[in-house]
């Protein structure tokens, strides 16, 4: 089990289902008034007949004493969306279903509003943040056939969750477990686990304005404002070890492993989410995914957003895990993976690579064994603030990042997918400067980039000119990473 300040969302009670979607799947249940015959006996045509209503199904939460759960130290707070029941300080608790008021309209935005239920009640949550847990079992607010809760779980319209004792992380789980509710109140739920804790925990996490209005869904640009949260962190410390999960790897994660209260799953569920929903090309039909949650319908969702070129969409993902920091920049980290073209002996290709952005193709292909140069010219900016430093492609040697000097022209070699054990390669970077002899360790596309943090990159200024020559005078080495 976890420590509380690095606790993690407890599995849903529907993630079963993500293991069984029926081939047809029954979305909507059928208003028996909407059923009755016509008076006529002729029979309706099947195209006139009146589109079938889809409904959510009926608020079956219980009904509390509230009186008798105050004599037992348990607290009532209620908003429109939310009815909170906790036994924490009186001070945090009544703030907090003034933060799911503000939720609620981001969750429509992203899931689109929920249908009406039969009675024609507003969808409303009831959650139990217990600090003493004891006091919520004696009180009979916890279902005898509920699984274990380690820090939250959901069943329909209800949460259970362990107090936290960061308070940003005792949102975020909140947010967290009703996210499950909105997402998952309807029937035959068919999107993987890897989704579905995926994007709660994205939607979950948030920052507060300086007009004290929330902001959810966002990648963390610190650590002190998502205190207890942790996920990059766990994904630093991961990649320092070993590669990063391929893109299968997370999308191929059980509800097993998500019962075993592991903070990185969550964490890998959580980034994989993030690397789609906040890249620029992939983002729309990403989010798409949220319209089409039961049923068969998210299995040819996915494949769209995949697209036909699974490789590709992999190594983008493996240079997102591999350079995760808070404040990532996916819209200007984006690489554009084309083919280069062969270059003839002797001869040269030239490429503009500019500071602002990441990865950035040269236009050359490289031949495994064949001898190329690299020489680059050009001054540019890195940073604004407290003065602009000026660099060139050695970069700027009293300041560095990843163990090389802030602006020095970095190389990476894409090799050419030609089979599947490419799937599980990372794609190695080499340092160059102003210019570089060296020999081909494999066949493949050069990519070029000017070396600085991955969430500095929106104040950098000017670029780089990089001249690519196969076959130089003198001969290369092997490039060293």
């Amino acid at each position: 089990m976890t420590s509380k300040s690095d606790a993690v969302p407890e599995e849903s009670d529907q993630q079963q289902q993500t293991q069984a979607v029926q081939s047809e799947a029954k979305t909507a249940e059928q208003d028996p008034a909407q059923s009755v015959a016509p008076a006529e006996s002729k029979s309706v045509p099947p195209m006139q007949k009146e589109k079938q209503k889809v409904y959510r199904p009926s608020d079956e939460r219980p009904d509390h004493n509230n009186q008798r759960l105050s004599l037992l130290g348990i607290e009532c707070y209620e908003s429109p969306r939310l009815k909170l029941y906790t036994d924490i300080d009186p001070k945090l608790a009544q703030k907090l279903p003034a933060v799911i008021e503000q939720f609620y309209p981001a969750l429509e935005n992203y899931f689109g509003p929920l249908p009406p239920n039969r009675e024609g009640t507003e969808f409303q949550v009831t959650g139990y943040i217990m600090q003493d847990r004891e006091r919520f079992e004696k009180a009979g607010v916890i279902p005898g056939l509920l699984a274990r809760i380690i820090n939250g779980r959901h069943q329909g319209a209800q949460f259970w969750m362990e107090s936290q004792t960061e308070e940003y992380y005792l949102r975020h789980l909140m947010l967290h477990e009703y996210t499950h509710c909105y997402s998952m109140i309807m029937k035959n739920i068919g999107a993987p686990v890897w989704y579905l804790e995926g994007i709660a925990e994205s939607m979950a996490t948030h920052r507060i304005g300086a007009d004290g209005k929330f902001q959810f869904n966002v990648m963390p640009h610190n650590k002190n404002d998502f205190a207890g949260l942790g996920r990059i962190s766990l994904i630093q410390e991961a990649v320092q070890n070993a590669p990063p999960p391929t893109m299968l790897d997370v999308m191929q994660l059980t509800p097993d492993d998500f019962a075993k209260d592991d903070a990185a799953t969550y964490s890998w569920s959580w980034a994989l989410c993030q690397f789609f929903d906040k890249h620029p090309r992939y983002q729309a039909a990403f989010r798409e995914l949220a319209h089409h949650m039961q049923g068969a319908g998210f299995s040819e969702k996915i494949k769209q957003v995949v697209g036909p070129d699974p490789v590709e969409v992999n190594d983008a993902w493996l240079l997102f895990a591999r350079n995760l920091q808070p404040g990532y920049d996916s819209k200007r980290a984006m690489i554009s993976f084309i083919r280069g073209q062969d270059l003839e002996k002797d001869s040269s290709k030239t490429e503009i690579i500019d500071a602002y952005r990441g990865w950035q193709s040269s236009g050359v292909h490289v031949t495994r064994g064949e001898t190329y140069k690299v020489s680059a010219t050009g001054m540019f900016t890195l940073a604004q603030q407290p003065k602009p430093w000026k660099s060139t492609a050695d970069g700027i040697s009293f300041q560095y990042f990843n163990g090389q000097p802030l602006g020095r022209l970095l190389m990476m070699i894409r090799p050419d997918p030609d089979n599947a054990s490419r799937m599980k390669t990372l794609l190695r970077e080499y340092p160059q400067g102003a210019e570089a002899v060296w020999m081909a360790p494999a066949s493949g596309t050069v990519y070029f980039r000017l070396n600085d943090a991955w969430n500095s990159l929106n104040d950098n200024e000017g670029a780089v000119q990089v001249k690519v020559t196969r076959n130089p005078q003198v001969t290369g080495n092997t490039p060293e990473k």
